[in-house]
C-alpha cells in the first residue's frame, strides 16, 4: 500500500472540480448528451492501478494523471473496435472481464444501456463496486476457467490486462472458455505482454512463453496472477488451438498504455468482417517526466507524440485561466526506441510557466493534439506553489 498521506493526496485530486470536465474533453467517443457532471472521478480504496502508481511515482497528480490516461486509452480502443467491427449496433451485449474497480467501466456504462454490460472479476469486493457504482450486471469470476459458467452469451469480450498475468495452465484454458461465451459473430479481445517489454539481454525461452511469480496485485496469489510475456507466434497457437481453421484475428503490437499488447479473435461464422480495423487509430500519447517550481516558475520536461503519424499539431497547456500551445520538437531518441518508431525521436518539450502572483495552487491540463484533432492526456492536475 502507498503512504496514506500520499493516497489522501490523491482523494484531493480525483475529487478536485476540473477534473470531470478535462476528462469529458477527451472522451469524443461518449454519446454527445452525456455531461461532465456524469462522470465519476472516484477510485475505490483498494484499487491496486492507482496503489500501483502511486507507489512507483510518488507523486499523487502525476499518478491520477496516469490512472485517467491508461483508462481514456482504453475506452478508446475498445469503441473504436466496437465501432470498426460492429458499425453502429446498439444491441452489443459486452463483458469486462477482470474488470477490477471499473477502470474502462466509468465510461463504459455511458456508452450503452447497463443492462447490456456485464463486469466479472475474481475480486468480489470489485465486483459489488462496479455494480453499485455503474449499475452493470456483476459476475464473481472463480480461479478455475472451467468453473465460469453462464447462460449468457456476449457480443464482445474485452479482458484488458489479464492475460498479461496468467501462467501457462491457465492461458489456455482462459482463451477456451471465453470462446465459448461468445454468441454467434462475437469477439473476443485481449492483451498480454509483448517479448519487446522484456528486460536488455533477456530472452524468451523456446516455447514463447514466460512467466515471474510477481506482479502488482498482491491480493492474488502468484499461483493464478504474475507476470507474464509471450510472443505472437504463441498466441496464435493458442488461439488456433481453441478457433481451430476458422480462426480470425488481429494483432496490435504495445496497443494499450504503449506497452501491452491486443489481440482481437472470432470465429469464421458468418460474423461481422475484421478488415476495417486495418484504419484503426492509436491516437496522440505523452508524458509529464519534469516538474519543479523554480525562481522564474513552473518548469516542465516531458515527451508527446502522435503513435499513427509522428508528429502532433500541437501540445496544449491549460494554466491560470491561459491557454498556451507548442510543438514538441527536442531530441528524445529513448521514446523512440522504446516504442519503435523512428519519428519520435524529436519528440519531447520543456517550457516554463510564469507561477500566477499569489496563488497557492492552480490546475494544469497538457493536452497532445493530433492533426485530426484526436486529442490525448498527458496530465491534470492541481500544482501547489
Amino acid at each position: 500500500m502507498p503512504d496514506s498521506s500520499l493516497r489522501a493526496a490523491a482523494d484531493r485530486q480525483l475529487i478536485h472540480p476540473r477534473l470531470p470536465a478535462v476528462l469529458r474533453q477527451h472522451c469524443p467517443y461518449l454519446p454527445p448528451e452525456v455531461p461532465a457532471e456524469a462522470l465519476s472521478t472516484a477510485i475505490h480504496p483498494d484499487c491496486q492501478m492507482l496503489d500501483f502508481s502511486l507507489r512507483h511515482h510518488q507523486d499523487a497528480a502525476l499518478s491520477v494523471s496516469q490512472y485517467f490516461a491508461v483508462a481514456l486509452q482504453q475506452y478508446h480502443t475498445m469503441r473504436q473496435i466496437s465501432r470498426r467491427v460492429f458499425g453502429a449496433r446498439e444491441d452489443l451485449r459486452v463483458l469486462d472481464f477482470a474488470c477490477g474497480y471499473g477502470r474502462l467501466l466509468r465510461f463504459l456504462a455511458h456508452s450503452l444501456p447497463r443492462e447490456q454490460i456485464w463486469a466479472s472479476d475474481i475480486q468480489v469486493d470489485a465486483v459489488d463496486y462496479v455494480r453499485q457504482q455503474f449499475g452493470v450486471h456483476g459476475l464473481p469470476s472463480t480461479a478455475a476457467p472451467e468453473h465460469f459458467d453462464l447462460d449468457q452469451r456476449f457480443d464482445m469480450i474485452w479482458v484488458a490486462s489479464l492475460f498479461s498475468h496468467l501462467p501457462e495452465h491457465l492461458f489456455q484454458r482462459w482463451l477456451e472458455r471465453l470462446a465459448k461465451l461468445l454468441a454467434p459473430g462475437g469477439i473476443l479481445c485481449f492483451s498480454t505482454h509483448g517479448e519487446g517489454l522484456l528486460p536488455a539481454g533477456f530472452k524468451l525461452p523456446p516455447s514463447g512463453f514466460q512467466y515471474q511469480s510477481v506482479s502488482e496485485n498482491e491480493d492474488l496469489g502468484a499461483d493464478i496472477y504474475g507476470t507474464m510475456h509471450v510472443s505472437k507466434a504463441y498466441v496464435e497457437r493458442a488461439l488456433k488451438s481453441v478457433f481451430g481453421e476458422s480462426l480470425r484475428w488481429r494483432h496490435f503490437h504495445k496497443l494499450l498504455a504503449a506497452e501491452q499488447d491486443v489481440y482481437i479473435a472470432a470465429f469464421d461464422n458468418g460474423g461481422p468482417d475484421l478488415g476495417g480495423l486495418e484504419e484503426f487509430r492509436r491516437g496522440p500519447r505523452g508524458w509529464l517526466d519534469v516538474q519543479r517550481m523554480q525562481e522564474d516558475g513552473l518548469y516542465l520536461q516531458g515527451w508527446a507524440a502522435s503513435i499513427d503519424d509522428g508528429d502532433l499539431d500541437c501540445l496544449e497547456l491549460e494554466w491560470a485561466d491561459q491557454q498556451l500551445r507548442l510543438i514538441p520538437a527536442e531530441p528524445r531518441p529513448r521514446v523512440a526506441e522504446v516504442l519503435g518508431d523512428s519519428r519520435l525521436s524529436h519528440c519531447g518539450f520543456s517550457c516554463t510557466l510564469q507561477w500566477p502572483e499569489g496563488a497557492e495552487s492552480t490546475y494544469l491540463v497538457i493536452s497532445a493534439i493530433s492533426r485530426r484533432g484526436e486529442r490525448g492526456l498527458v496530465y491534470a492536475g492541481e500544482v501547489f506553489a
